[in-house]
């Protein structure tokens, strides 16, 4: 929270452009949604922050879709063999929230912005970038939103004097396995049927093994 307040304190206003990589586009949505918000609430500046949204290559059935402002995705862009050919499963999504009325399109056209396809060698290009700059190991998907960020700059899309807001999942997943023990969890299945006394029995035994 401290953290939170103090880019309140420094930006006072909504950032100038957003960068996100996208799976299932809901964050992107998230985003124009709250950002609507605080600018009716009138103190947090009067323009929306520019979306910029990206894909694995060679899975971006939205890029490809929005390069041709289209609201519909392209099935040859959907196939299941691309999937297999990203770092990056987490965003292979093949039934974003895309087209539909309040979806990625309309969240672009509101806020406009750009989308960007990220190779592979981009994401581990731009993993090792940040984590020099930064000090810390950032997950192939906060790699794609690095590369767009990248991207951006190199073509002149976003200005040195502009706020920009990237977001970064799984900072520190590597420095974690380095500095502290970590154990490996084994899933359980448990079925929707379960009663309250078998869960019961089912805490007892975790806590039981864990002690």
């Amino acid at each position: 929270m401290a953290g939170q307040r103090a880019v309140q304190q420094r930006t006072a206003r909504l950032p100038d452009h957003y960068f996100q990589a996208v799976g299932s586009g809901t964050g992107g949505i998230g985003v124009w949604e709250m950002s609507e918000r605080f600018l009716r609430d009138g103190r947090f500046g009067s323009r929306l922050p520019k979306l910029h949204l990206a894909q694995n290559l060679p899975f971006g059935p939205m890029v490809h879709a929005w390069e041709k402002k289209s609201r519909e995705l392209f099935a040859e862009d959907l196939r299941p063999e691309l999937i297999g050919q990203i770092s990056t499963r987490v965003l292979s999504t093949r039934y974003p929230a895309y087209s539909v009325k309040g979806g990625v399109f309309d969240a672009m056209q509101a806020c406009g912005g750009s989308m960007y396809g990220v190779t592979n060698r981009e994401v581990f290009e731009s993993m090792e970038l940040f984590s020099n700059l930064e000090g810390v190991d950032i997950v192939a998907a906060a790699g794609v939103a690095v590369g767009a960020l990248r991207q951006s700059v190199e073509m002149g899309i976003v200005k040195k004097e502009e706020t920009i807001l990237l977001n970064i999942t799984g900072g520190g997943e590597l420095m974690l396995g380095r500095e502290k023990k970590i154990y490996n969890v084994e899933p359980m299945f448990v079925s929707r049927k379960i009663t309250d006394k078998e869960i019961e029995e089912l805490v007892c035994m975790l806590l039981k093994k864990n002690s």
